[in-house]
């Protein structure tokens, strides 16, 4: 397995994202705020320069692929298809049902496109990570890892991340929404983690590999960045 500073793994022939949380805009007018709807148009975006730059035979999305729980949102319906009928123009499609999925089952039957709760792919198991799941080595999602890096001012920037724990040989991937900026791990305790997988893990050897323009950048254990923060 490769992870990109792309917020995207490769398995031989395979592409897998995670969390798009297509429709999220629509879910925050419904609570009275407005954002302008353009995550889908610019993961639309991200995904083709992907497809163009590592040619999958196969895209599995790992879970959340849309946002609103309780039902299908216009949005979801029309933005949710048009972003799956363009990754069908180019690879098959494999969708790992993740907690925001409850009505996908609607729309992917529709199109033909599998839909399941977990799927081992060369060896590696994928799920998204908010049911347990004791099979390893482990390709989740479902936390949005991201890390806070500072400068010697203090002002600091946000970047999504991977988690890898060694021990246990699970990675854990960043959301590929543009929007879903994420939990901050150099402040968040294991008690903090939403997956049941992770809740208890020593968090102070997880290794964090963040995601930016200049590259994947490799940070070492999670322990360091924490005295970073701190000002050790």
């Amino acid at each position: 397995m490769v992870i990109t500073r792309h917020k995207c793994a490769l398995i031989h022939e395979s592409m897998v994202i995670a969390d798009l949380h297509i429709g999220y805009e629509a879910a925050l007018e419904s609570e009275g705020i407005h954002i302008p709807r353009m995550q889908t148009a610019a993961m639309r975006e991200s995904l083709i320069g992907l497809i163009d730059r590592y040619e999958p035979e196969t895209i599995v999305v790992l879970g959340d692929l849309k946002h609103e729980f309780s039902r299908n949102l216009d949005q979801e319906w029309e933005e949710v298809h048009d972003l799956l009928s363009m990754m069908l123009e180019w690879a098959q499609v494999i969708l790992v049902r993740g907690n925001h999925d409850n009505y996908l089952a609607n729309i992917s039957s529709r199109m033909n496109i599998p839909l399941v709760d977990s799927m081992i792919l060369n060896g590696i198991t994928l799920a998204h990570g908010h049911q347990p799941c004791s099979s390893t080595p482990l390709l989740m999602a479902h936390e949005h890892p991201s890390i806070r890096l500072f400068d010697t001012v203090g002002a600091f920037i946000k970047l999504p991340c991977f988690l890898y724990d060694q021990e246990r040989r699970i990675v854990v991937m960043p959301a590929f929404s543009p929007l879903a900026t994420g939990t901050d791990m150099t402040v968040a305790g294991s008690d903090d983690f939403l997956s049941p997988i992770l809740r208890g893990s020593r968090m102070e050897t997880l290794g964090v590999y963040a995601c930016s323009e200049i590259g994947l950048l490799d940070l070492g254990e999670l322990s360091n960045l924490r005295s970073l923060d701190r000002g050790d």
